[in-house]
């Protein structure tokens, strides 16, 4: 089943209807489970702060990034700000969850198949890491707005409309442009009105950025990134940890991605992972957060889950099963916080420091610069290579169980 086949080409208005209905009430209860398993911290943390005195008057362009405005004026227009910020950012949790069942709905998952994934979604890190490590963060409106983007592929008017919004969130929707692309030449191979629309959209968000440069100290601006390459040496250490963190924070459901890979019949779909990966890793060659925009995984997750739960009730148990032990793992070994086993081992300040890949300005020890790839690989990667060589021996193994099934399914059905 290939993405072009499974969306719906003309819901009616009352199916459409239901499905909101439904999806609204399955994204508030997921959300609820999700907290059941790991109880959010009720104070924002570093950017979180910003981001929740920036809904109080998001248009005094405050702090760090006042660019990134799309979540305080949402709070602010709901009278949240402030005090009501943190409360708010749990409904953007509800609304995500709400948004990936609804995305399943639209890929002619059954009701079913729709909760399981939400599940999947609910009880892994594009949720639970908000609830410790990124508490206030903005993120999980960015991931709404890409499974929408999913929903309205054969749009472009509204596909681009949300690109666009997405960028006032977060400028790193740009870095997604060649997975978008993919996404509409599925549905359309005409190509014109999408240039055209894309450039509308990155035109009237850039004419935003520099008014906003322009009227506002900002920290994180392009200026910023340019003074403070990442690339080579930080990029090497920062893709190492993006995999890690797929790997102990998504855990056995990414047998999931292995199966829709090497599954016969799914087509030009498999591109999803590779053109998503390939987005992310680019983002990654700036960008230090590796367990933040690593999360947009899920995309290709959703799809490959919809596609392996409608290849039978057999899948359906085996998928449950999934969710069961994932919750397992991550009640036995929470990968949540930022001194959680194995980031305090790979990425804690004083190795990164000692090891230089990044540099620190004398006492107060401010962040200076990012170290070099020679530092990296000539004394980064001995000091971490053991621990790192077992967590990659888990993914691998984690990948060869999704082949193992997918090869089995395609010898059964030929």
């Amino acid at each position: 089943m290939t993405s072009a086949d499974a969306l719906l080409d003309r819901p009616s208005p009352k199916r459409v209807a239901s499905d909101l209905l439904l999806a609204i009430a399955f994204g508030w209860f997921a959300y609820v489970v999700s907290c059941w398993l790991v109880a959010p911290h009720l104070v924002p943390v570093t950017f979180g702060t910003q981001w929740q005195t920036m809904s109080e008057d998001p248009f005094k362009l405050f702090g760090q990034f006042p660019h990134r405005i799309l979540v305080p004026v949402l709070a602010w227009m709901f009278g949240q700000g402030g005090e009501g910020y943190l409360g708010f950012t749990h409904v953007l949790h509800m609304a995500m969850l709400a948004a990936t069942f609804f995305a399943c709905r639209r890929f002619q998952g059954a009701v079913l198949d729709a909760v399981l994934v939400t599940l999947a979604i609910a009880i892994t890190a594009p949720v639970q890491m908000y609830k410790v490590h990124w508490v206030g963060f903005a993120d999980p409106a960015c991931y709404t707005l890409f499974l929408l983007m999913l929903v309205a592929a054969r749009n472009p008017y509204v596909l681009w409309s949300l690109f666009l919004i997405n960028l006032f969130n977060h400028e790193m929707a740009a870095f997604f442009l060649p997975w978008l692309w993919f996404l509409r030449r599925r549905q359309d191979r005409r190509w014109r009105l999408d240039a055209i629309c894309a450039a509308a959209a990155i035109a009237i968000y850039a004419g935003f950025y520099f008014y906003v440069k322009g009227a506002a100290q900002q920290t994180y601006s392009v200026d910023y990134f340019m003074a403070n390459p990442l690339f080579p040496g930080g990029t090497f250490v920062v893709w190492n940890l993006a995999a890690v963190h797929w790997i102990v924070a998504f855990g056995p459901v990414l047998a999931l991605l292995a199966w829709h890979q090497h599954r016969k019949g799914t087509g030009g779909d498999r591109w999803h992972l590779w053109l998503v990966l390939l987005c992310i890793l680019t983002v990654f060659c700036i960008a230090f957060d590796w367990a933040r925009h690593s999360n947009l995984l899920l995309l290709p997750l959703v799809i490959a889950s919809v596609a392996f739960l409608a290849s039978g009730n057999k899948s359906r148990i085996i998928y449950a099963v999934l969710l069961v032990l994932s919750a397992f793992l991550f009640w036995w070994k929470p990968p949540w916080a930022a001194d959680a086993w194995p980031t305090k081992l790979l990425a804690n300040l004083p190795l990164l420091v000692t090891t230089e890949v990044v540099h620190l300005t004398p006492p107060p020890a401010e962040f200076e610069s990012f170290g070099t790839l020679e530092a990296s690989l000539q004394k980064w990667l001995p000091a971490i290579w053991k621990p790192l060589a077992v967590i990659y021996a888990i993914g691998i193994s984690i990948w060869c169980a999704g082949w193992a099934y997918a090869r089995h399914q395609n010898r059964a059905a030929s």
